[in-house]
């Protein structure tokens, strides 16, 4: 895009017909000159879009021209200064302009052609943030996508580039077909088929993997045919930190008014005990695993199965 001797330009659209091979971009976002106000985070201002719709538009429509990403050309004294500065070009004169444009790009590491040094780290911030968005199918592809806002400046923006992928992640009806997602597999020995002489029964499950967090809830009941009596639940948070120091925790069961939590020091580990006049809970962290043992009946093989998935998976807490 270039501008005439008085500093005039104009963009290609409906009214206005091409007159050079860029003016065939009929459908480029570019903003001049926001208002004295504007601060960026305006719903239309190019960074806003940029940040928030890295792919498309959440409303159905495409934002910018697929090959080249939204941009604010800015004339203004305070130049670029608002929320991105990578989605903002600062141009002191108005004669005789050039705006280039930065391409998407399917490979970051081809920003590393462009000369420009200012130029060539726009580049790459733009389409680090974009391939963060990119393939969100899995949680692996997703772990990819965090790694990638990190990357961006390790600042506000990776902060808003996991902000945003989380959302995005968690709504795939906005620009994602729904796929059913299938169970995880139960780790061999995870809930023996029988203990303490009560037998596991059919509700014996790991979910699906989040896709964003990882986590997985994998639960299974023991007892009768006809009666549930121990409850195991143990979730998985890969990449969780593995804290050393019981967490505050008062689960909301149907005795919890007359209820008391303590810690209890066992031989592979603390533990939080719930004790109602119903119902008795043992919670613990385990590496990155969170257990817990229940049970709401007088049930005298709850201790064994504490014991036993304790020896399994030993408490963090100190």
């Amino acid at each position: 895009m270039f501008s005439n001797l008085s500093g005039r330009f104009s963009l290609a659209g409906a009214s206005h017909p091409a007159t050079s091979p860029l003016d065939q971009i009929r459908s480029y976002w570019l903003t001049v000159n926001e208002v004295l106000e504007a601060t960026g985070q305006e719903e239309n201002s190019a960074e806003t879009q940029t940040l928030y719709n890295p792919i498309s538009n959440r409303r159905g429509w495409e934002v910018g021209d697929k090959r080249y990403f939204p941009l604010t050309v800015s004339f203004r004294p305070d130049g670029c200064d608002r929320v991105w500065a990578a989605a903002c070009m600062y141009i002191a004169s108005r004669t005789d302009i050039v705006i280039p444009l930065i391409p998407v790009l399917d490979d970051v590491y081809g920003c590393n052609a462009i000369g420009d040094s200012s130029l060539k780290e726009k580049c790459r911030q733009l389409n680090t943030y974009r391939g963060a968005f990119l393939h969100v199918d899995s949680y692996e592809k997703v772990k990819k996508g965090k790694e990638l806002c990190n990357e961006v400046d390790g600042g506000t923006i990776s902060k808003a580039c996991l902000w945003q992928l989380e959302l995005y992640v968690a709504n795939p009806a906005y620009e994602r077909p729904i796929k059913p997602q299938a169970n995880e597999p139960i780790p061999d020995g995870m809930f023996p088929e029988s203990l303490a002489g009560l037998h596991v029964t059919k509700n014996k499950h790991c979910g699906p993997r989040l896709e964003f967090s990882g986590r997985v809830m994998c639960t299974a009941g023991y007892g009768t045919e006809t009666e549930q009596l121990v409850a195991v639940l143990i979730e998985e948070w890969p990449d969780s930190e593995q804290s050393t120091v019981p967490p505050p925790w008062d689960p909301s069961y149907r005795d919890h008014e007359h209820a008391t939590v303590t810690e209890e020091q066992r031989p592979h580990g603390k533990v939080l005990r719930y004790h109602g006049p119903e119902c008795n809970s043992f919670f613990w962290y385990s590496g990155d695993r969170h257990i817990e043992v229940l049970s709401c009946y007088p049930v005298p093989q709850l201790e064994q199965f504490v014991s036993y998935y304790l020896s399994k998976f030993p408490s963090n807490f100190r």
